[in-house]
């Protein structure tokens, strides 16, 4: 499958049009990659698009005017093959609409357009949705890159931490075979700084509700240099997820979350779910800076 390049003074970007995929950023300055390489031996993605749900629902089925749909994790936006919808040298945009193969697990005439654009040492992630249905239109989306960060394992502390732009008192949903289970556990009060290690993934990802922040960044302890900074603003929510002692951090900025182990399974009452009316276009985007 082709790759397409962006490129500009700082960054070159590579996407693929299968899941419109960010596959890779490599600085200019130094040559070093950005994004995790996808191993297949330890988690085989990029920076998937998560549509028309985000994280797991219940029984991984869900009910619209009493059918019933059945739908993997994350959804089947990162498994599709996109079309080039519009390229320059700084800009690309792919395109997905419903087909009869959509349509068997999500019932819906949607067009989902994911736009990237290079401005100097950051890349815009714009996603665009619109319902070409009679009916109104349930969606979640979000996203889930992973930034490439190499382990020192001869350093006696934990290499990398987050930082946020505010101070933040937050409680991670935690998660029970991927669905929440109500629990919660207080990772920050009243502070912007998460030290990362591997015990914090062992309970699955981490997941925040009303971050005031509108930016997190990750920041190598041993010399406080930043590594990437992930701009949501307007994301009701965030996930940050590592497979435990891979060399890899996500930080993913949704809109929809996971079902609960008591979610009744209507999709319309699901939470973090979007609604759209017929014609109705949504829009949202985010931006990571590379530094």
């Amino acid at each position: 499958m082709a790759n397409y390049i962006l490129e500009n003074d700082y960054l070159v970007a590579t996407f693929k049009a299968g899941g419109a995929e960010l596959t890779s950023v490599r600085r200019k300055v130094d040559n070093q990659e950005c994004i995790w390489q996808a191993d297949p031996a330890v988690w085989a993605r990029h920076a998937p698009i998560l549509f028309p749900i985000v994280g797991r629902l219940k029984g991984d089925q869900y009910q619209v005017n009493e059918a019933v749909y059945s739908m993997g994790q994350h959804g089947f936006a990162r498994d599709q093959s996109f079309s080039l919808v519009d390229q320059s040298s700084t800009e690309i945009t792919f395109g997905l609409t419903a087909s009869p193969e959509t349509q068997k697990v999500y019932p819906f005439n949607f067009v989902l357009d994911i736009r990237y654009t290079l401005r100097e040492d950051e890349l815009n992630v714009a996603y665009q949705v619109i319902n070409r249905d009679q009916a109104v239109m349930p969606f979640s989306i979000g996203a889930h890159p992973a930034f490439y960060c190499p382990a020192q394992q001869e350093q006696q502390w934990e290499e990398y931490h987050l930082q946020f732009e505010k101070p933040e008192t937050l409680d991670r949903h935690l998660l029970e075979n991927g669905l929440r289970s109500g629990g919660t556990e207080r990772l920050l009060t009243d502070k912007n700084v998460l030290p990362l290690h591997q015990k914090l993934f062992e309970l699955d990802a981490i997941v925040f509700k009303d971050v005031k922040s509108n930016w997190v960044r990750i920041v190598r302890q041993s010399d406080g240099k930043p590594m990437v900074t992930v701009t949501f603003t307007g994301f009701p929510y965030l996930g940050i997820w590592q497979k435990v002692g891979a060399d890899f951090y996500c930080i993913e900025p949704w809109y929809g979350i996971a079902d609960a182990t008591n979610s009744s399974g209507d999709f319309m009452e699901k939470e973090g779910v979007q609604q759209l009316s017929p014609e109705e276009q949504f829009a949202t985007e985010y931006q990571i800076k590379f530094h």
